[in-house]
């Protein structure tokens, strides 16, 4: 089975399996298999490049690299007013397969939620070097705790550090704390509770994953991605990833609630989001939400 509709988003940049195709016909290589147009960037018309080979579509895009320059929702749709999924923060990575009436449509780098972003919210790609892991992280004139802040970036940031001023490093936009900011490539899995700990109060927000606001699961990924723990962003896949638990919950484990998630943060107590990120006693929160489906830690 072949098909010849292959398209592009408005660049050249391509990466990947797309940077190197030549070819103007491609083919199945099995059958064609059913994937998660949530995590697979697959639509009846369009298709990315990369899984022509598992997927028959009328056309197939090459994705474009871009980084987001601000914060903006990711939607279900290019429709204004459409269900928010997610979000990109400053400094993710963004594959852009196709731009049509101010809206890009492709997958979040950082999360991997396919969805509709607006195409001001998108910059040419950058490579990160360090995530935002306080609270948020002051972009400062001079690198001086004193000195005009000229922008302020969430937790779950990223940044492309340009080299090391003191205990400051210097970035394109600003100066950063150096101890707001972790390597890219850190991972401290035991650091999944403090990061749960330091979300206390943050707003609930319907699609939020930074400091600003979360939702749900919003919240278990950040606290999980700042600590370099790769998690996935949805509650069934989450579930699906978990190392389960035995006996009873333990600090770090995420409990899955039939309409609910929660991080211990000790052996009583969980962190979680109800209106605002908040502290409860395990117990509590199984008197409103039943007992846990399941517990465990990230795989």
């Amino acid at each position: 089975m072949q098909n010849s509709g292959i398209s592009s988003a408005s660049t050249t940049d391509y990466r990947g399996a797309a940077a190197s195709a030549t070819r103007d016909r491609h083919a199945l290589t099995g059958r064609s298999v059913r994937l998660d147009p949530r995590i697979d960037p697959v639509r009846p018309d369009l298709t990315d490049l990369r899984l022509a080979d598992r997927v028959f579509a009328p056309h197939y895009a090459a994705a474009s690299a871009r980084t987001a320059l601000t914060m903006a929702p990711l939607r279900e749709t290019s429709a204004k007013g459409a269900a928010v999924l997610s979000e990109l923060l400053p400094g993710d990575s963004f594959d852009l397969l196709e731009l049509s009436a101010g809206m890009a449509w492709g997958r979040s780098l950082t999360d991997g939620l396919v969805g509709y972003v607006d195409e001001d919210a998108l910059g040419e790609a950058v490579e990160a070097t360090h995530r935002v892991v306080a609270r948020e992280a002051a972009l400062r004139e001079a690198p001086d705790a004193d000195a005009a802040a000229l922008a302020t970036l969430p937790m779950g940031s990223r940044l492309t550090a340009l080299g090391e001023r003191g205990a400051f490093l210097l970035t394109d936009h600003g100066y950063v704390a150096a101890d707001a900011v972790a390597s890219v490539e850190a991972s401290d899995p035991a650091g999944v509770t403090a990061a749960a700990l330091r979300l206390l109060s943050a707003p609930e927000r319907v699609g939020g994953r930074s400091g600003a606001g979360v939702d749900g699961t919003g919240f278990i990924f950040l606290a999980h991605d700042v600590a370099g723990v790769v998690i996935p962003r949805l509650p069934d896949l989450i579930a699906a990833t978990l190392t389960p638990g035995s006996g009873t919950p333990a600090a770090g484990d995420v409990v899955m609630f039939a309409d609910h998630l929660a991080i211990m943060v000790d052996a009583v107590s969980a962190v979680h989001v109800e209106g605002k990120v908040m502290r409860e006693r395990l117990s509590t929160l199984v008197e409103r939400h039943g007992a846990p489906v399941s517990f465990g830690k990230a795989a």
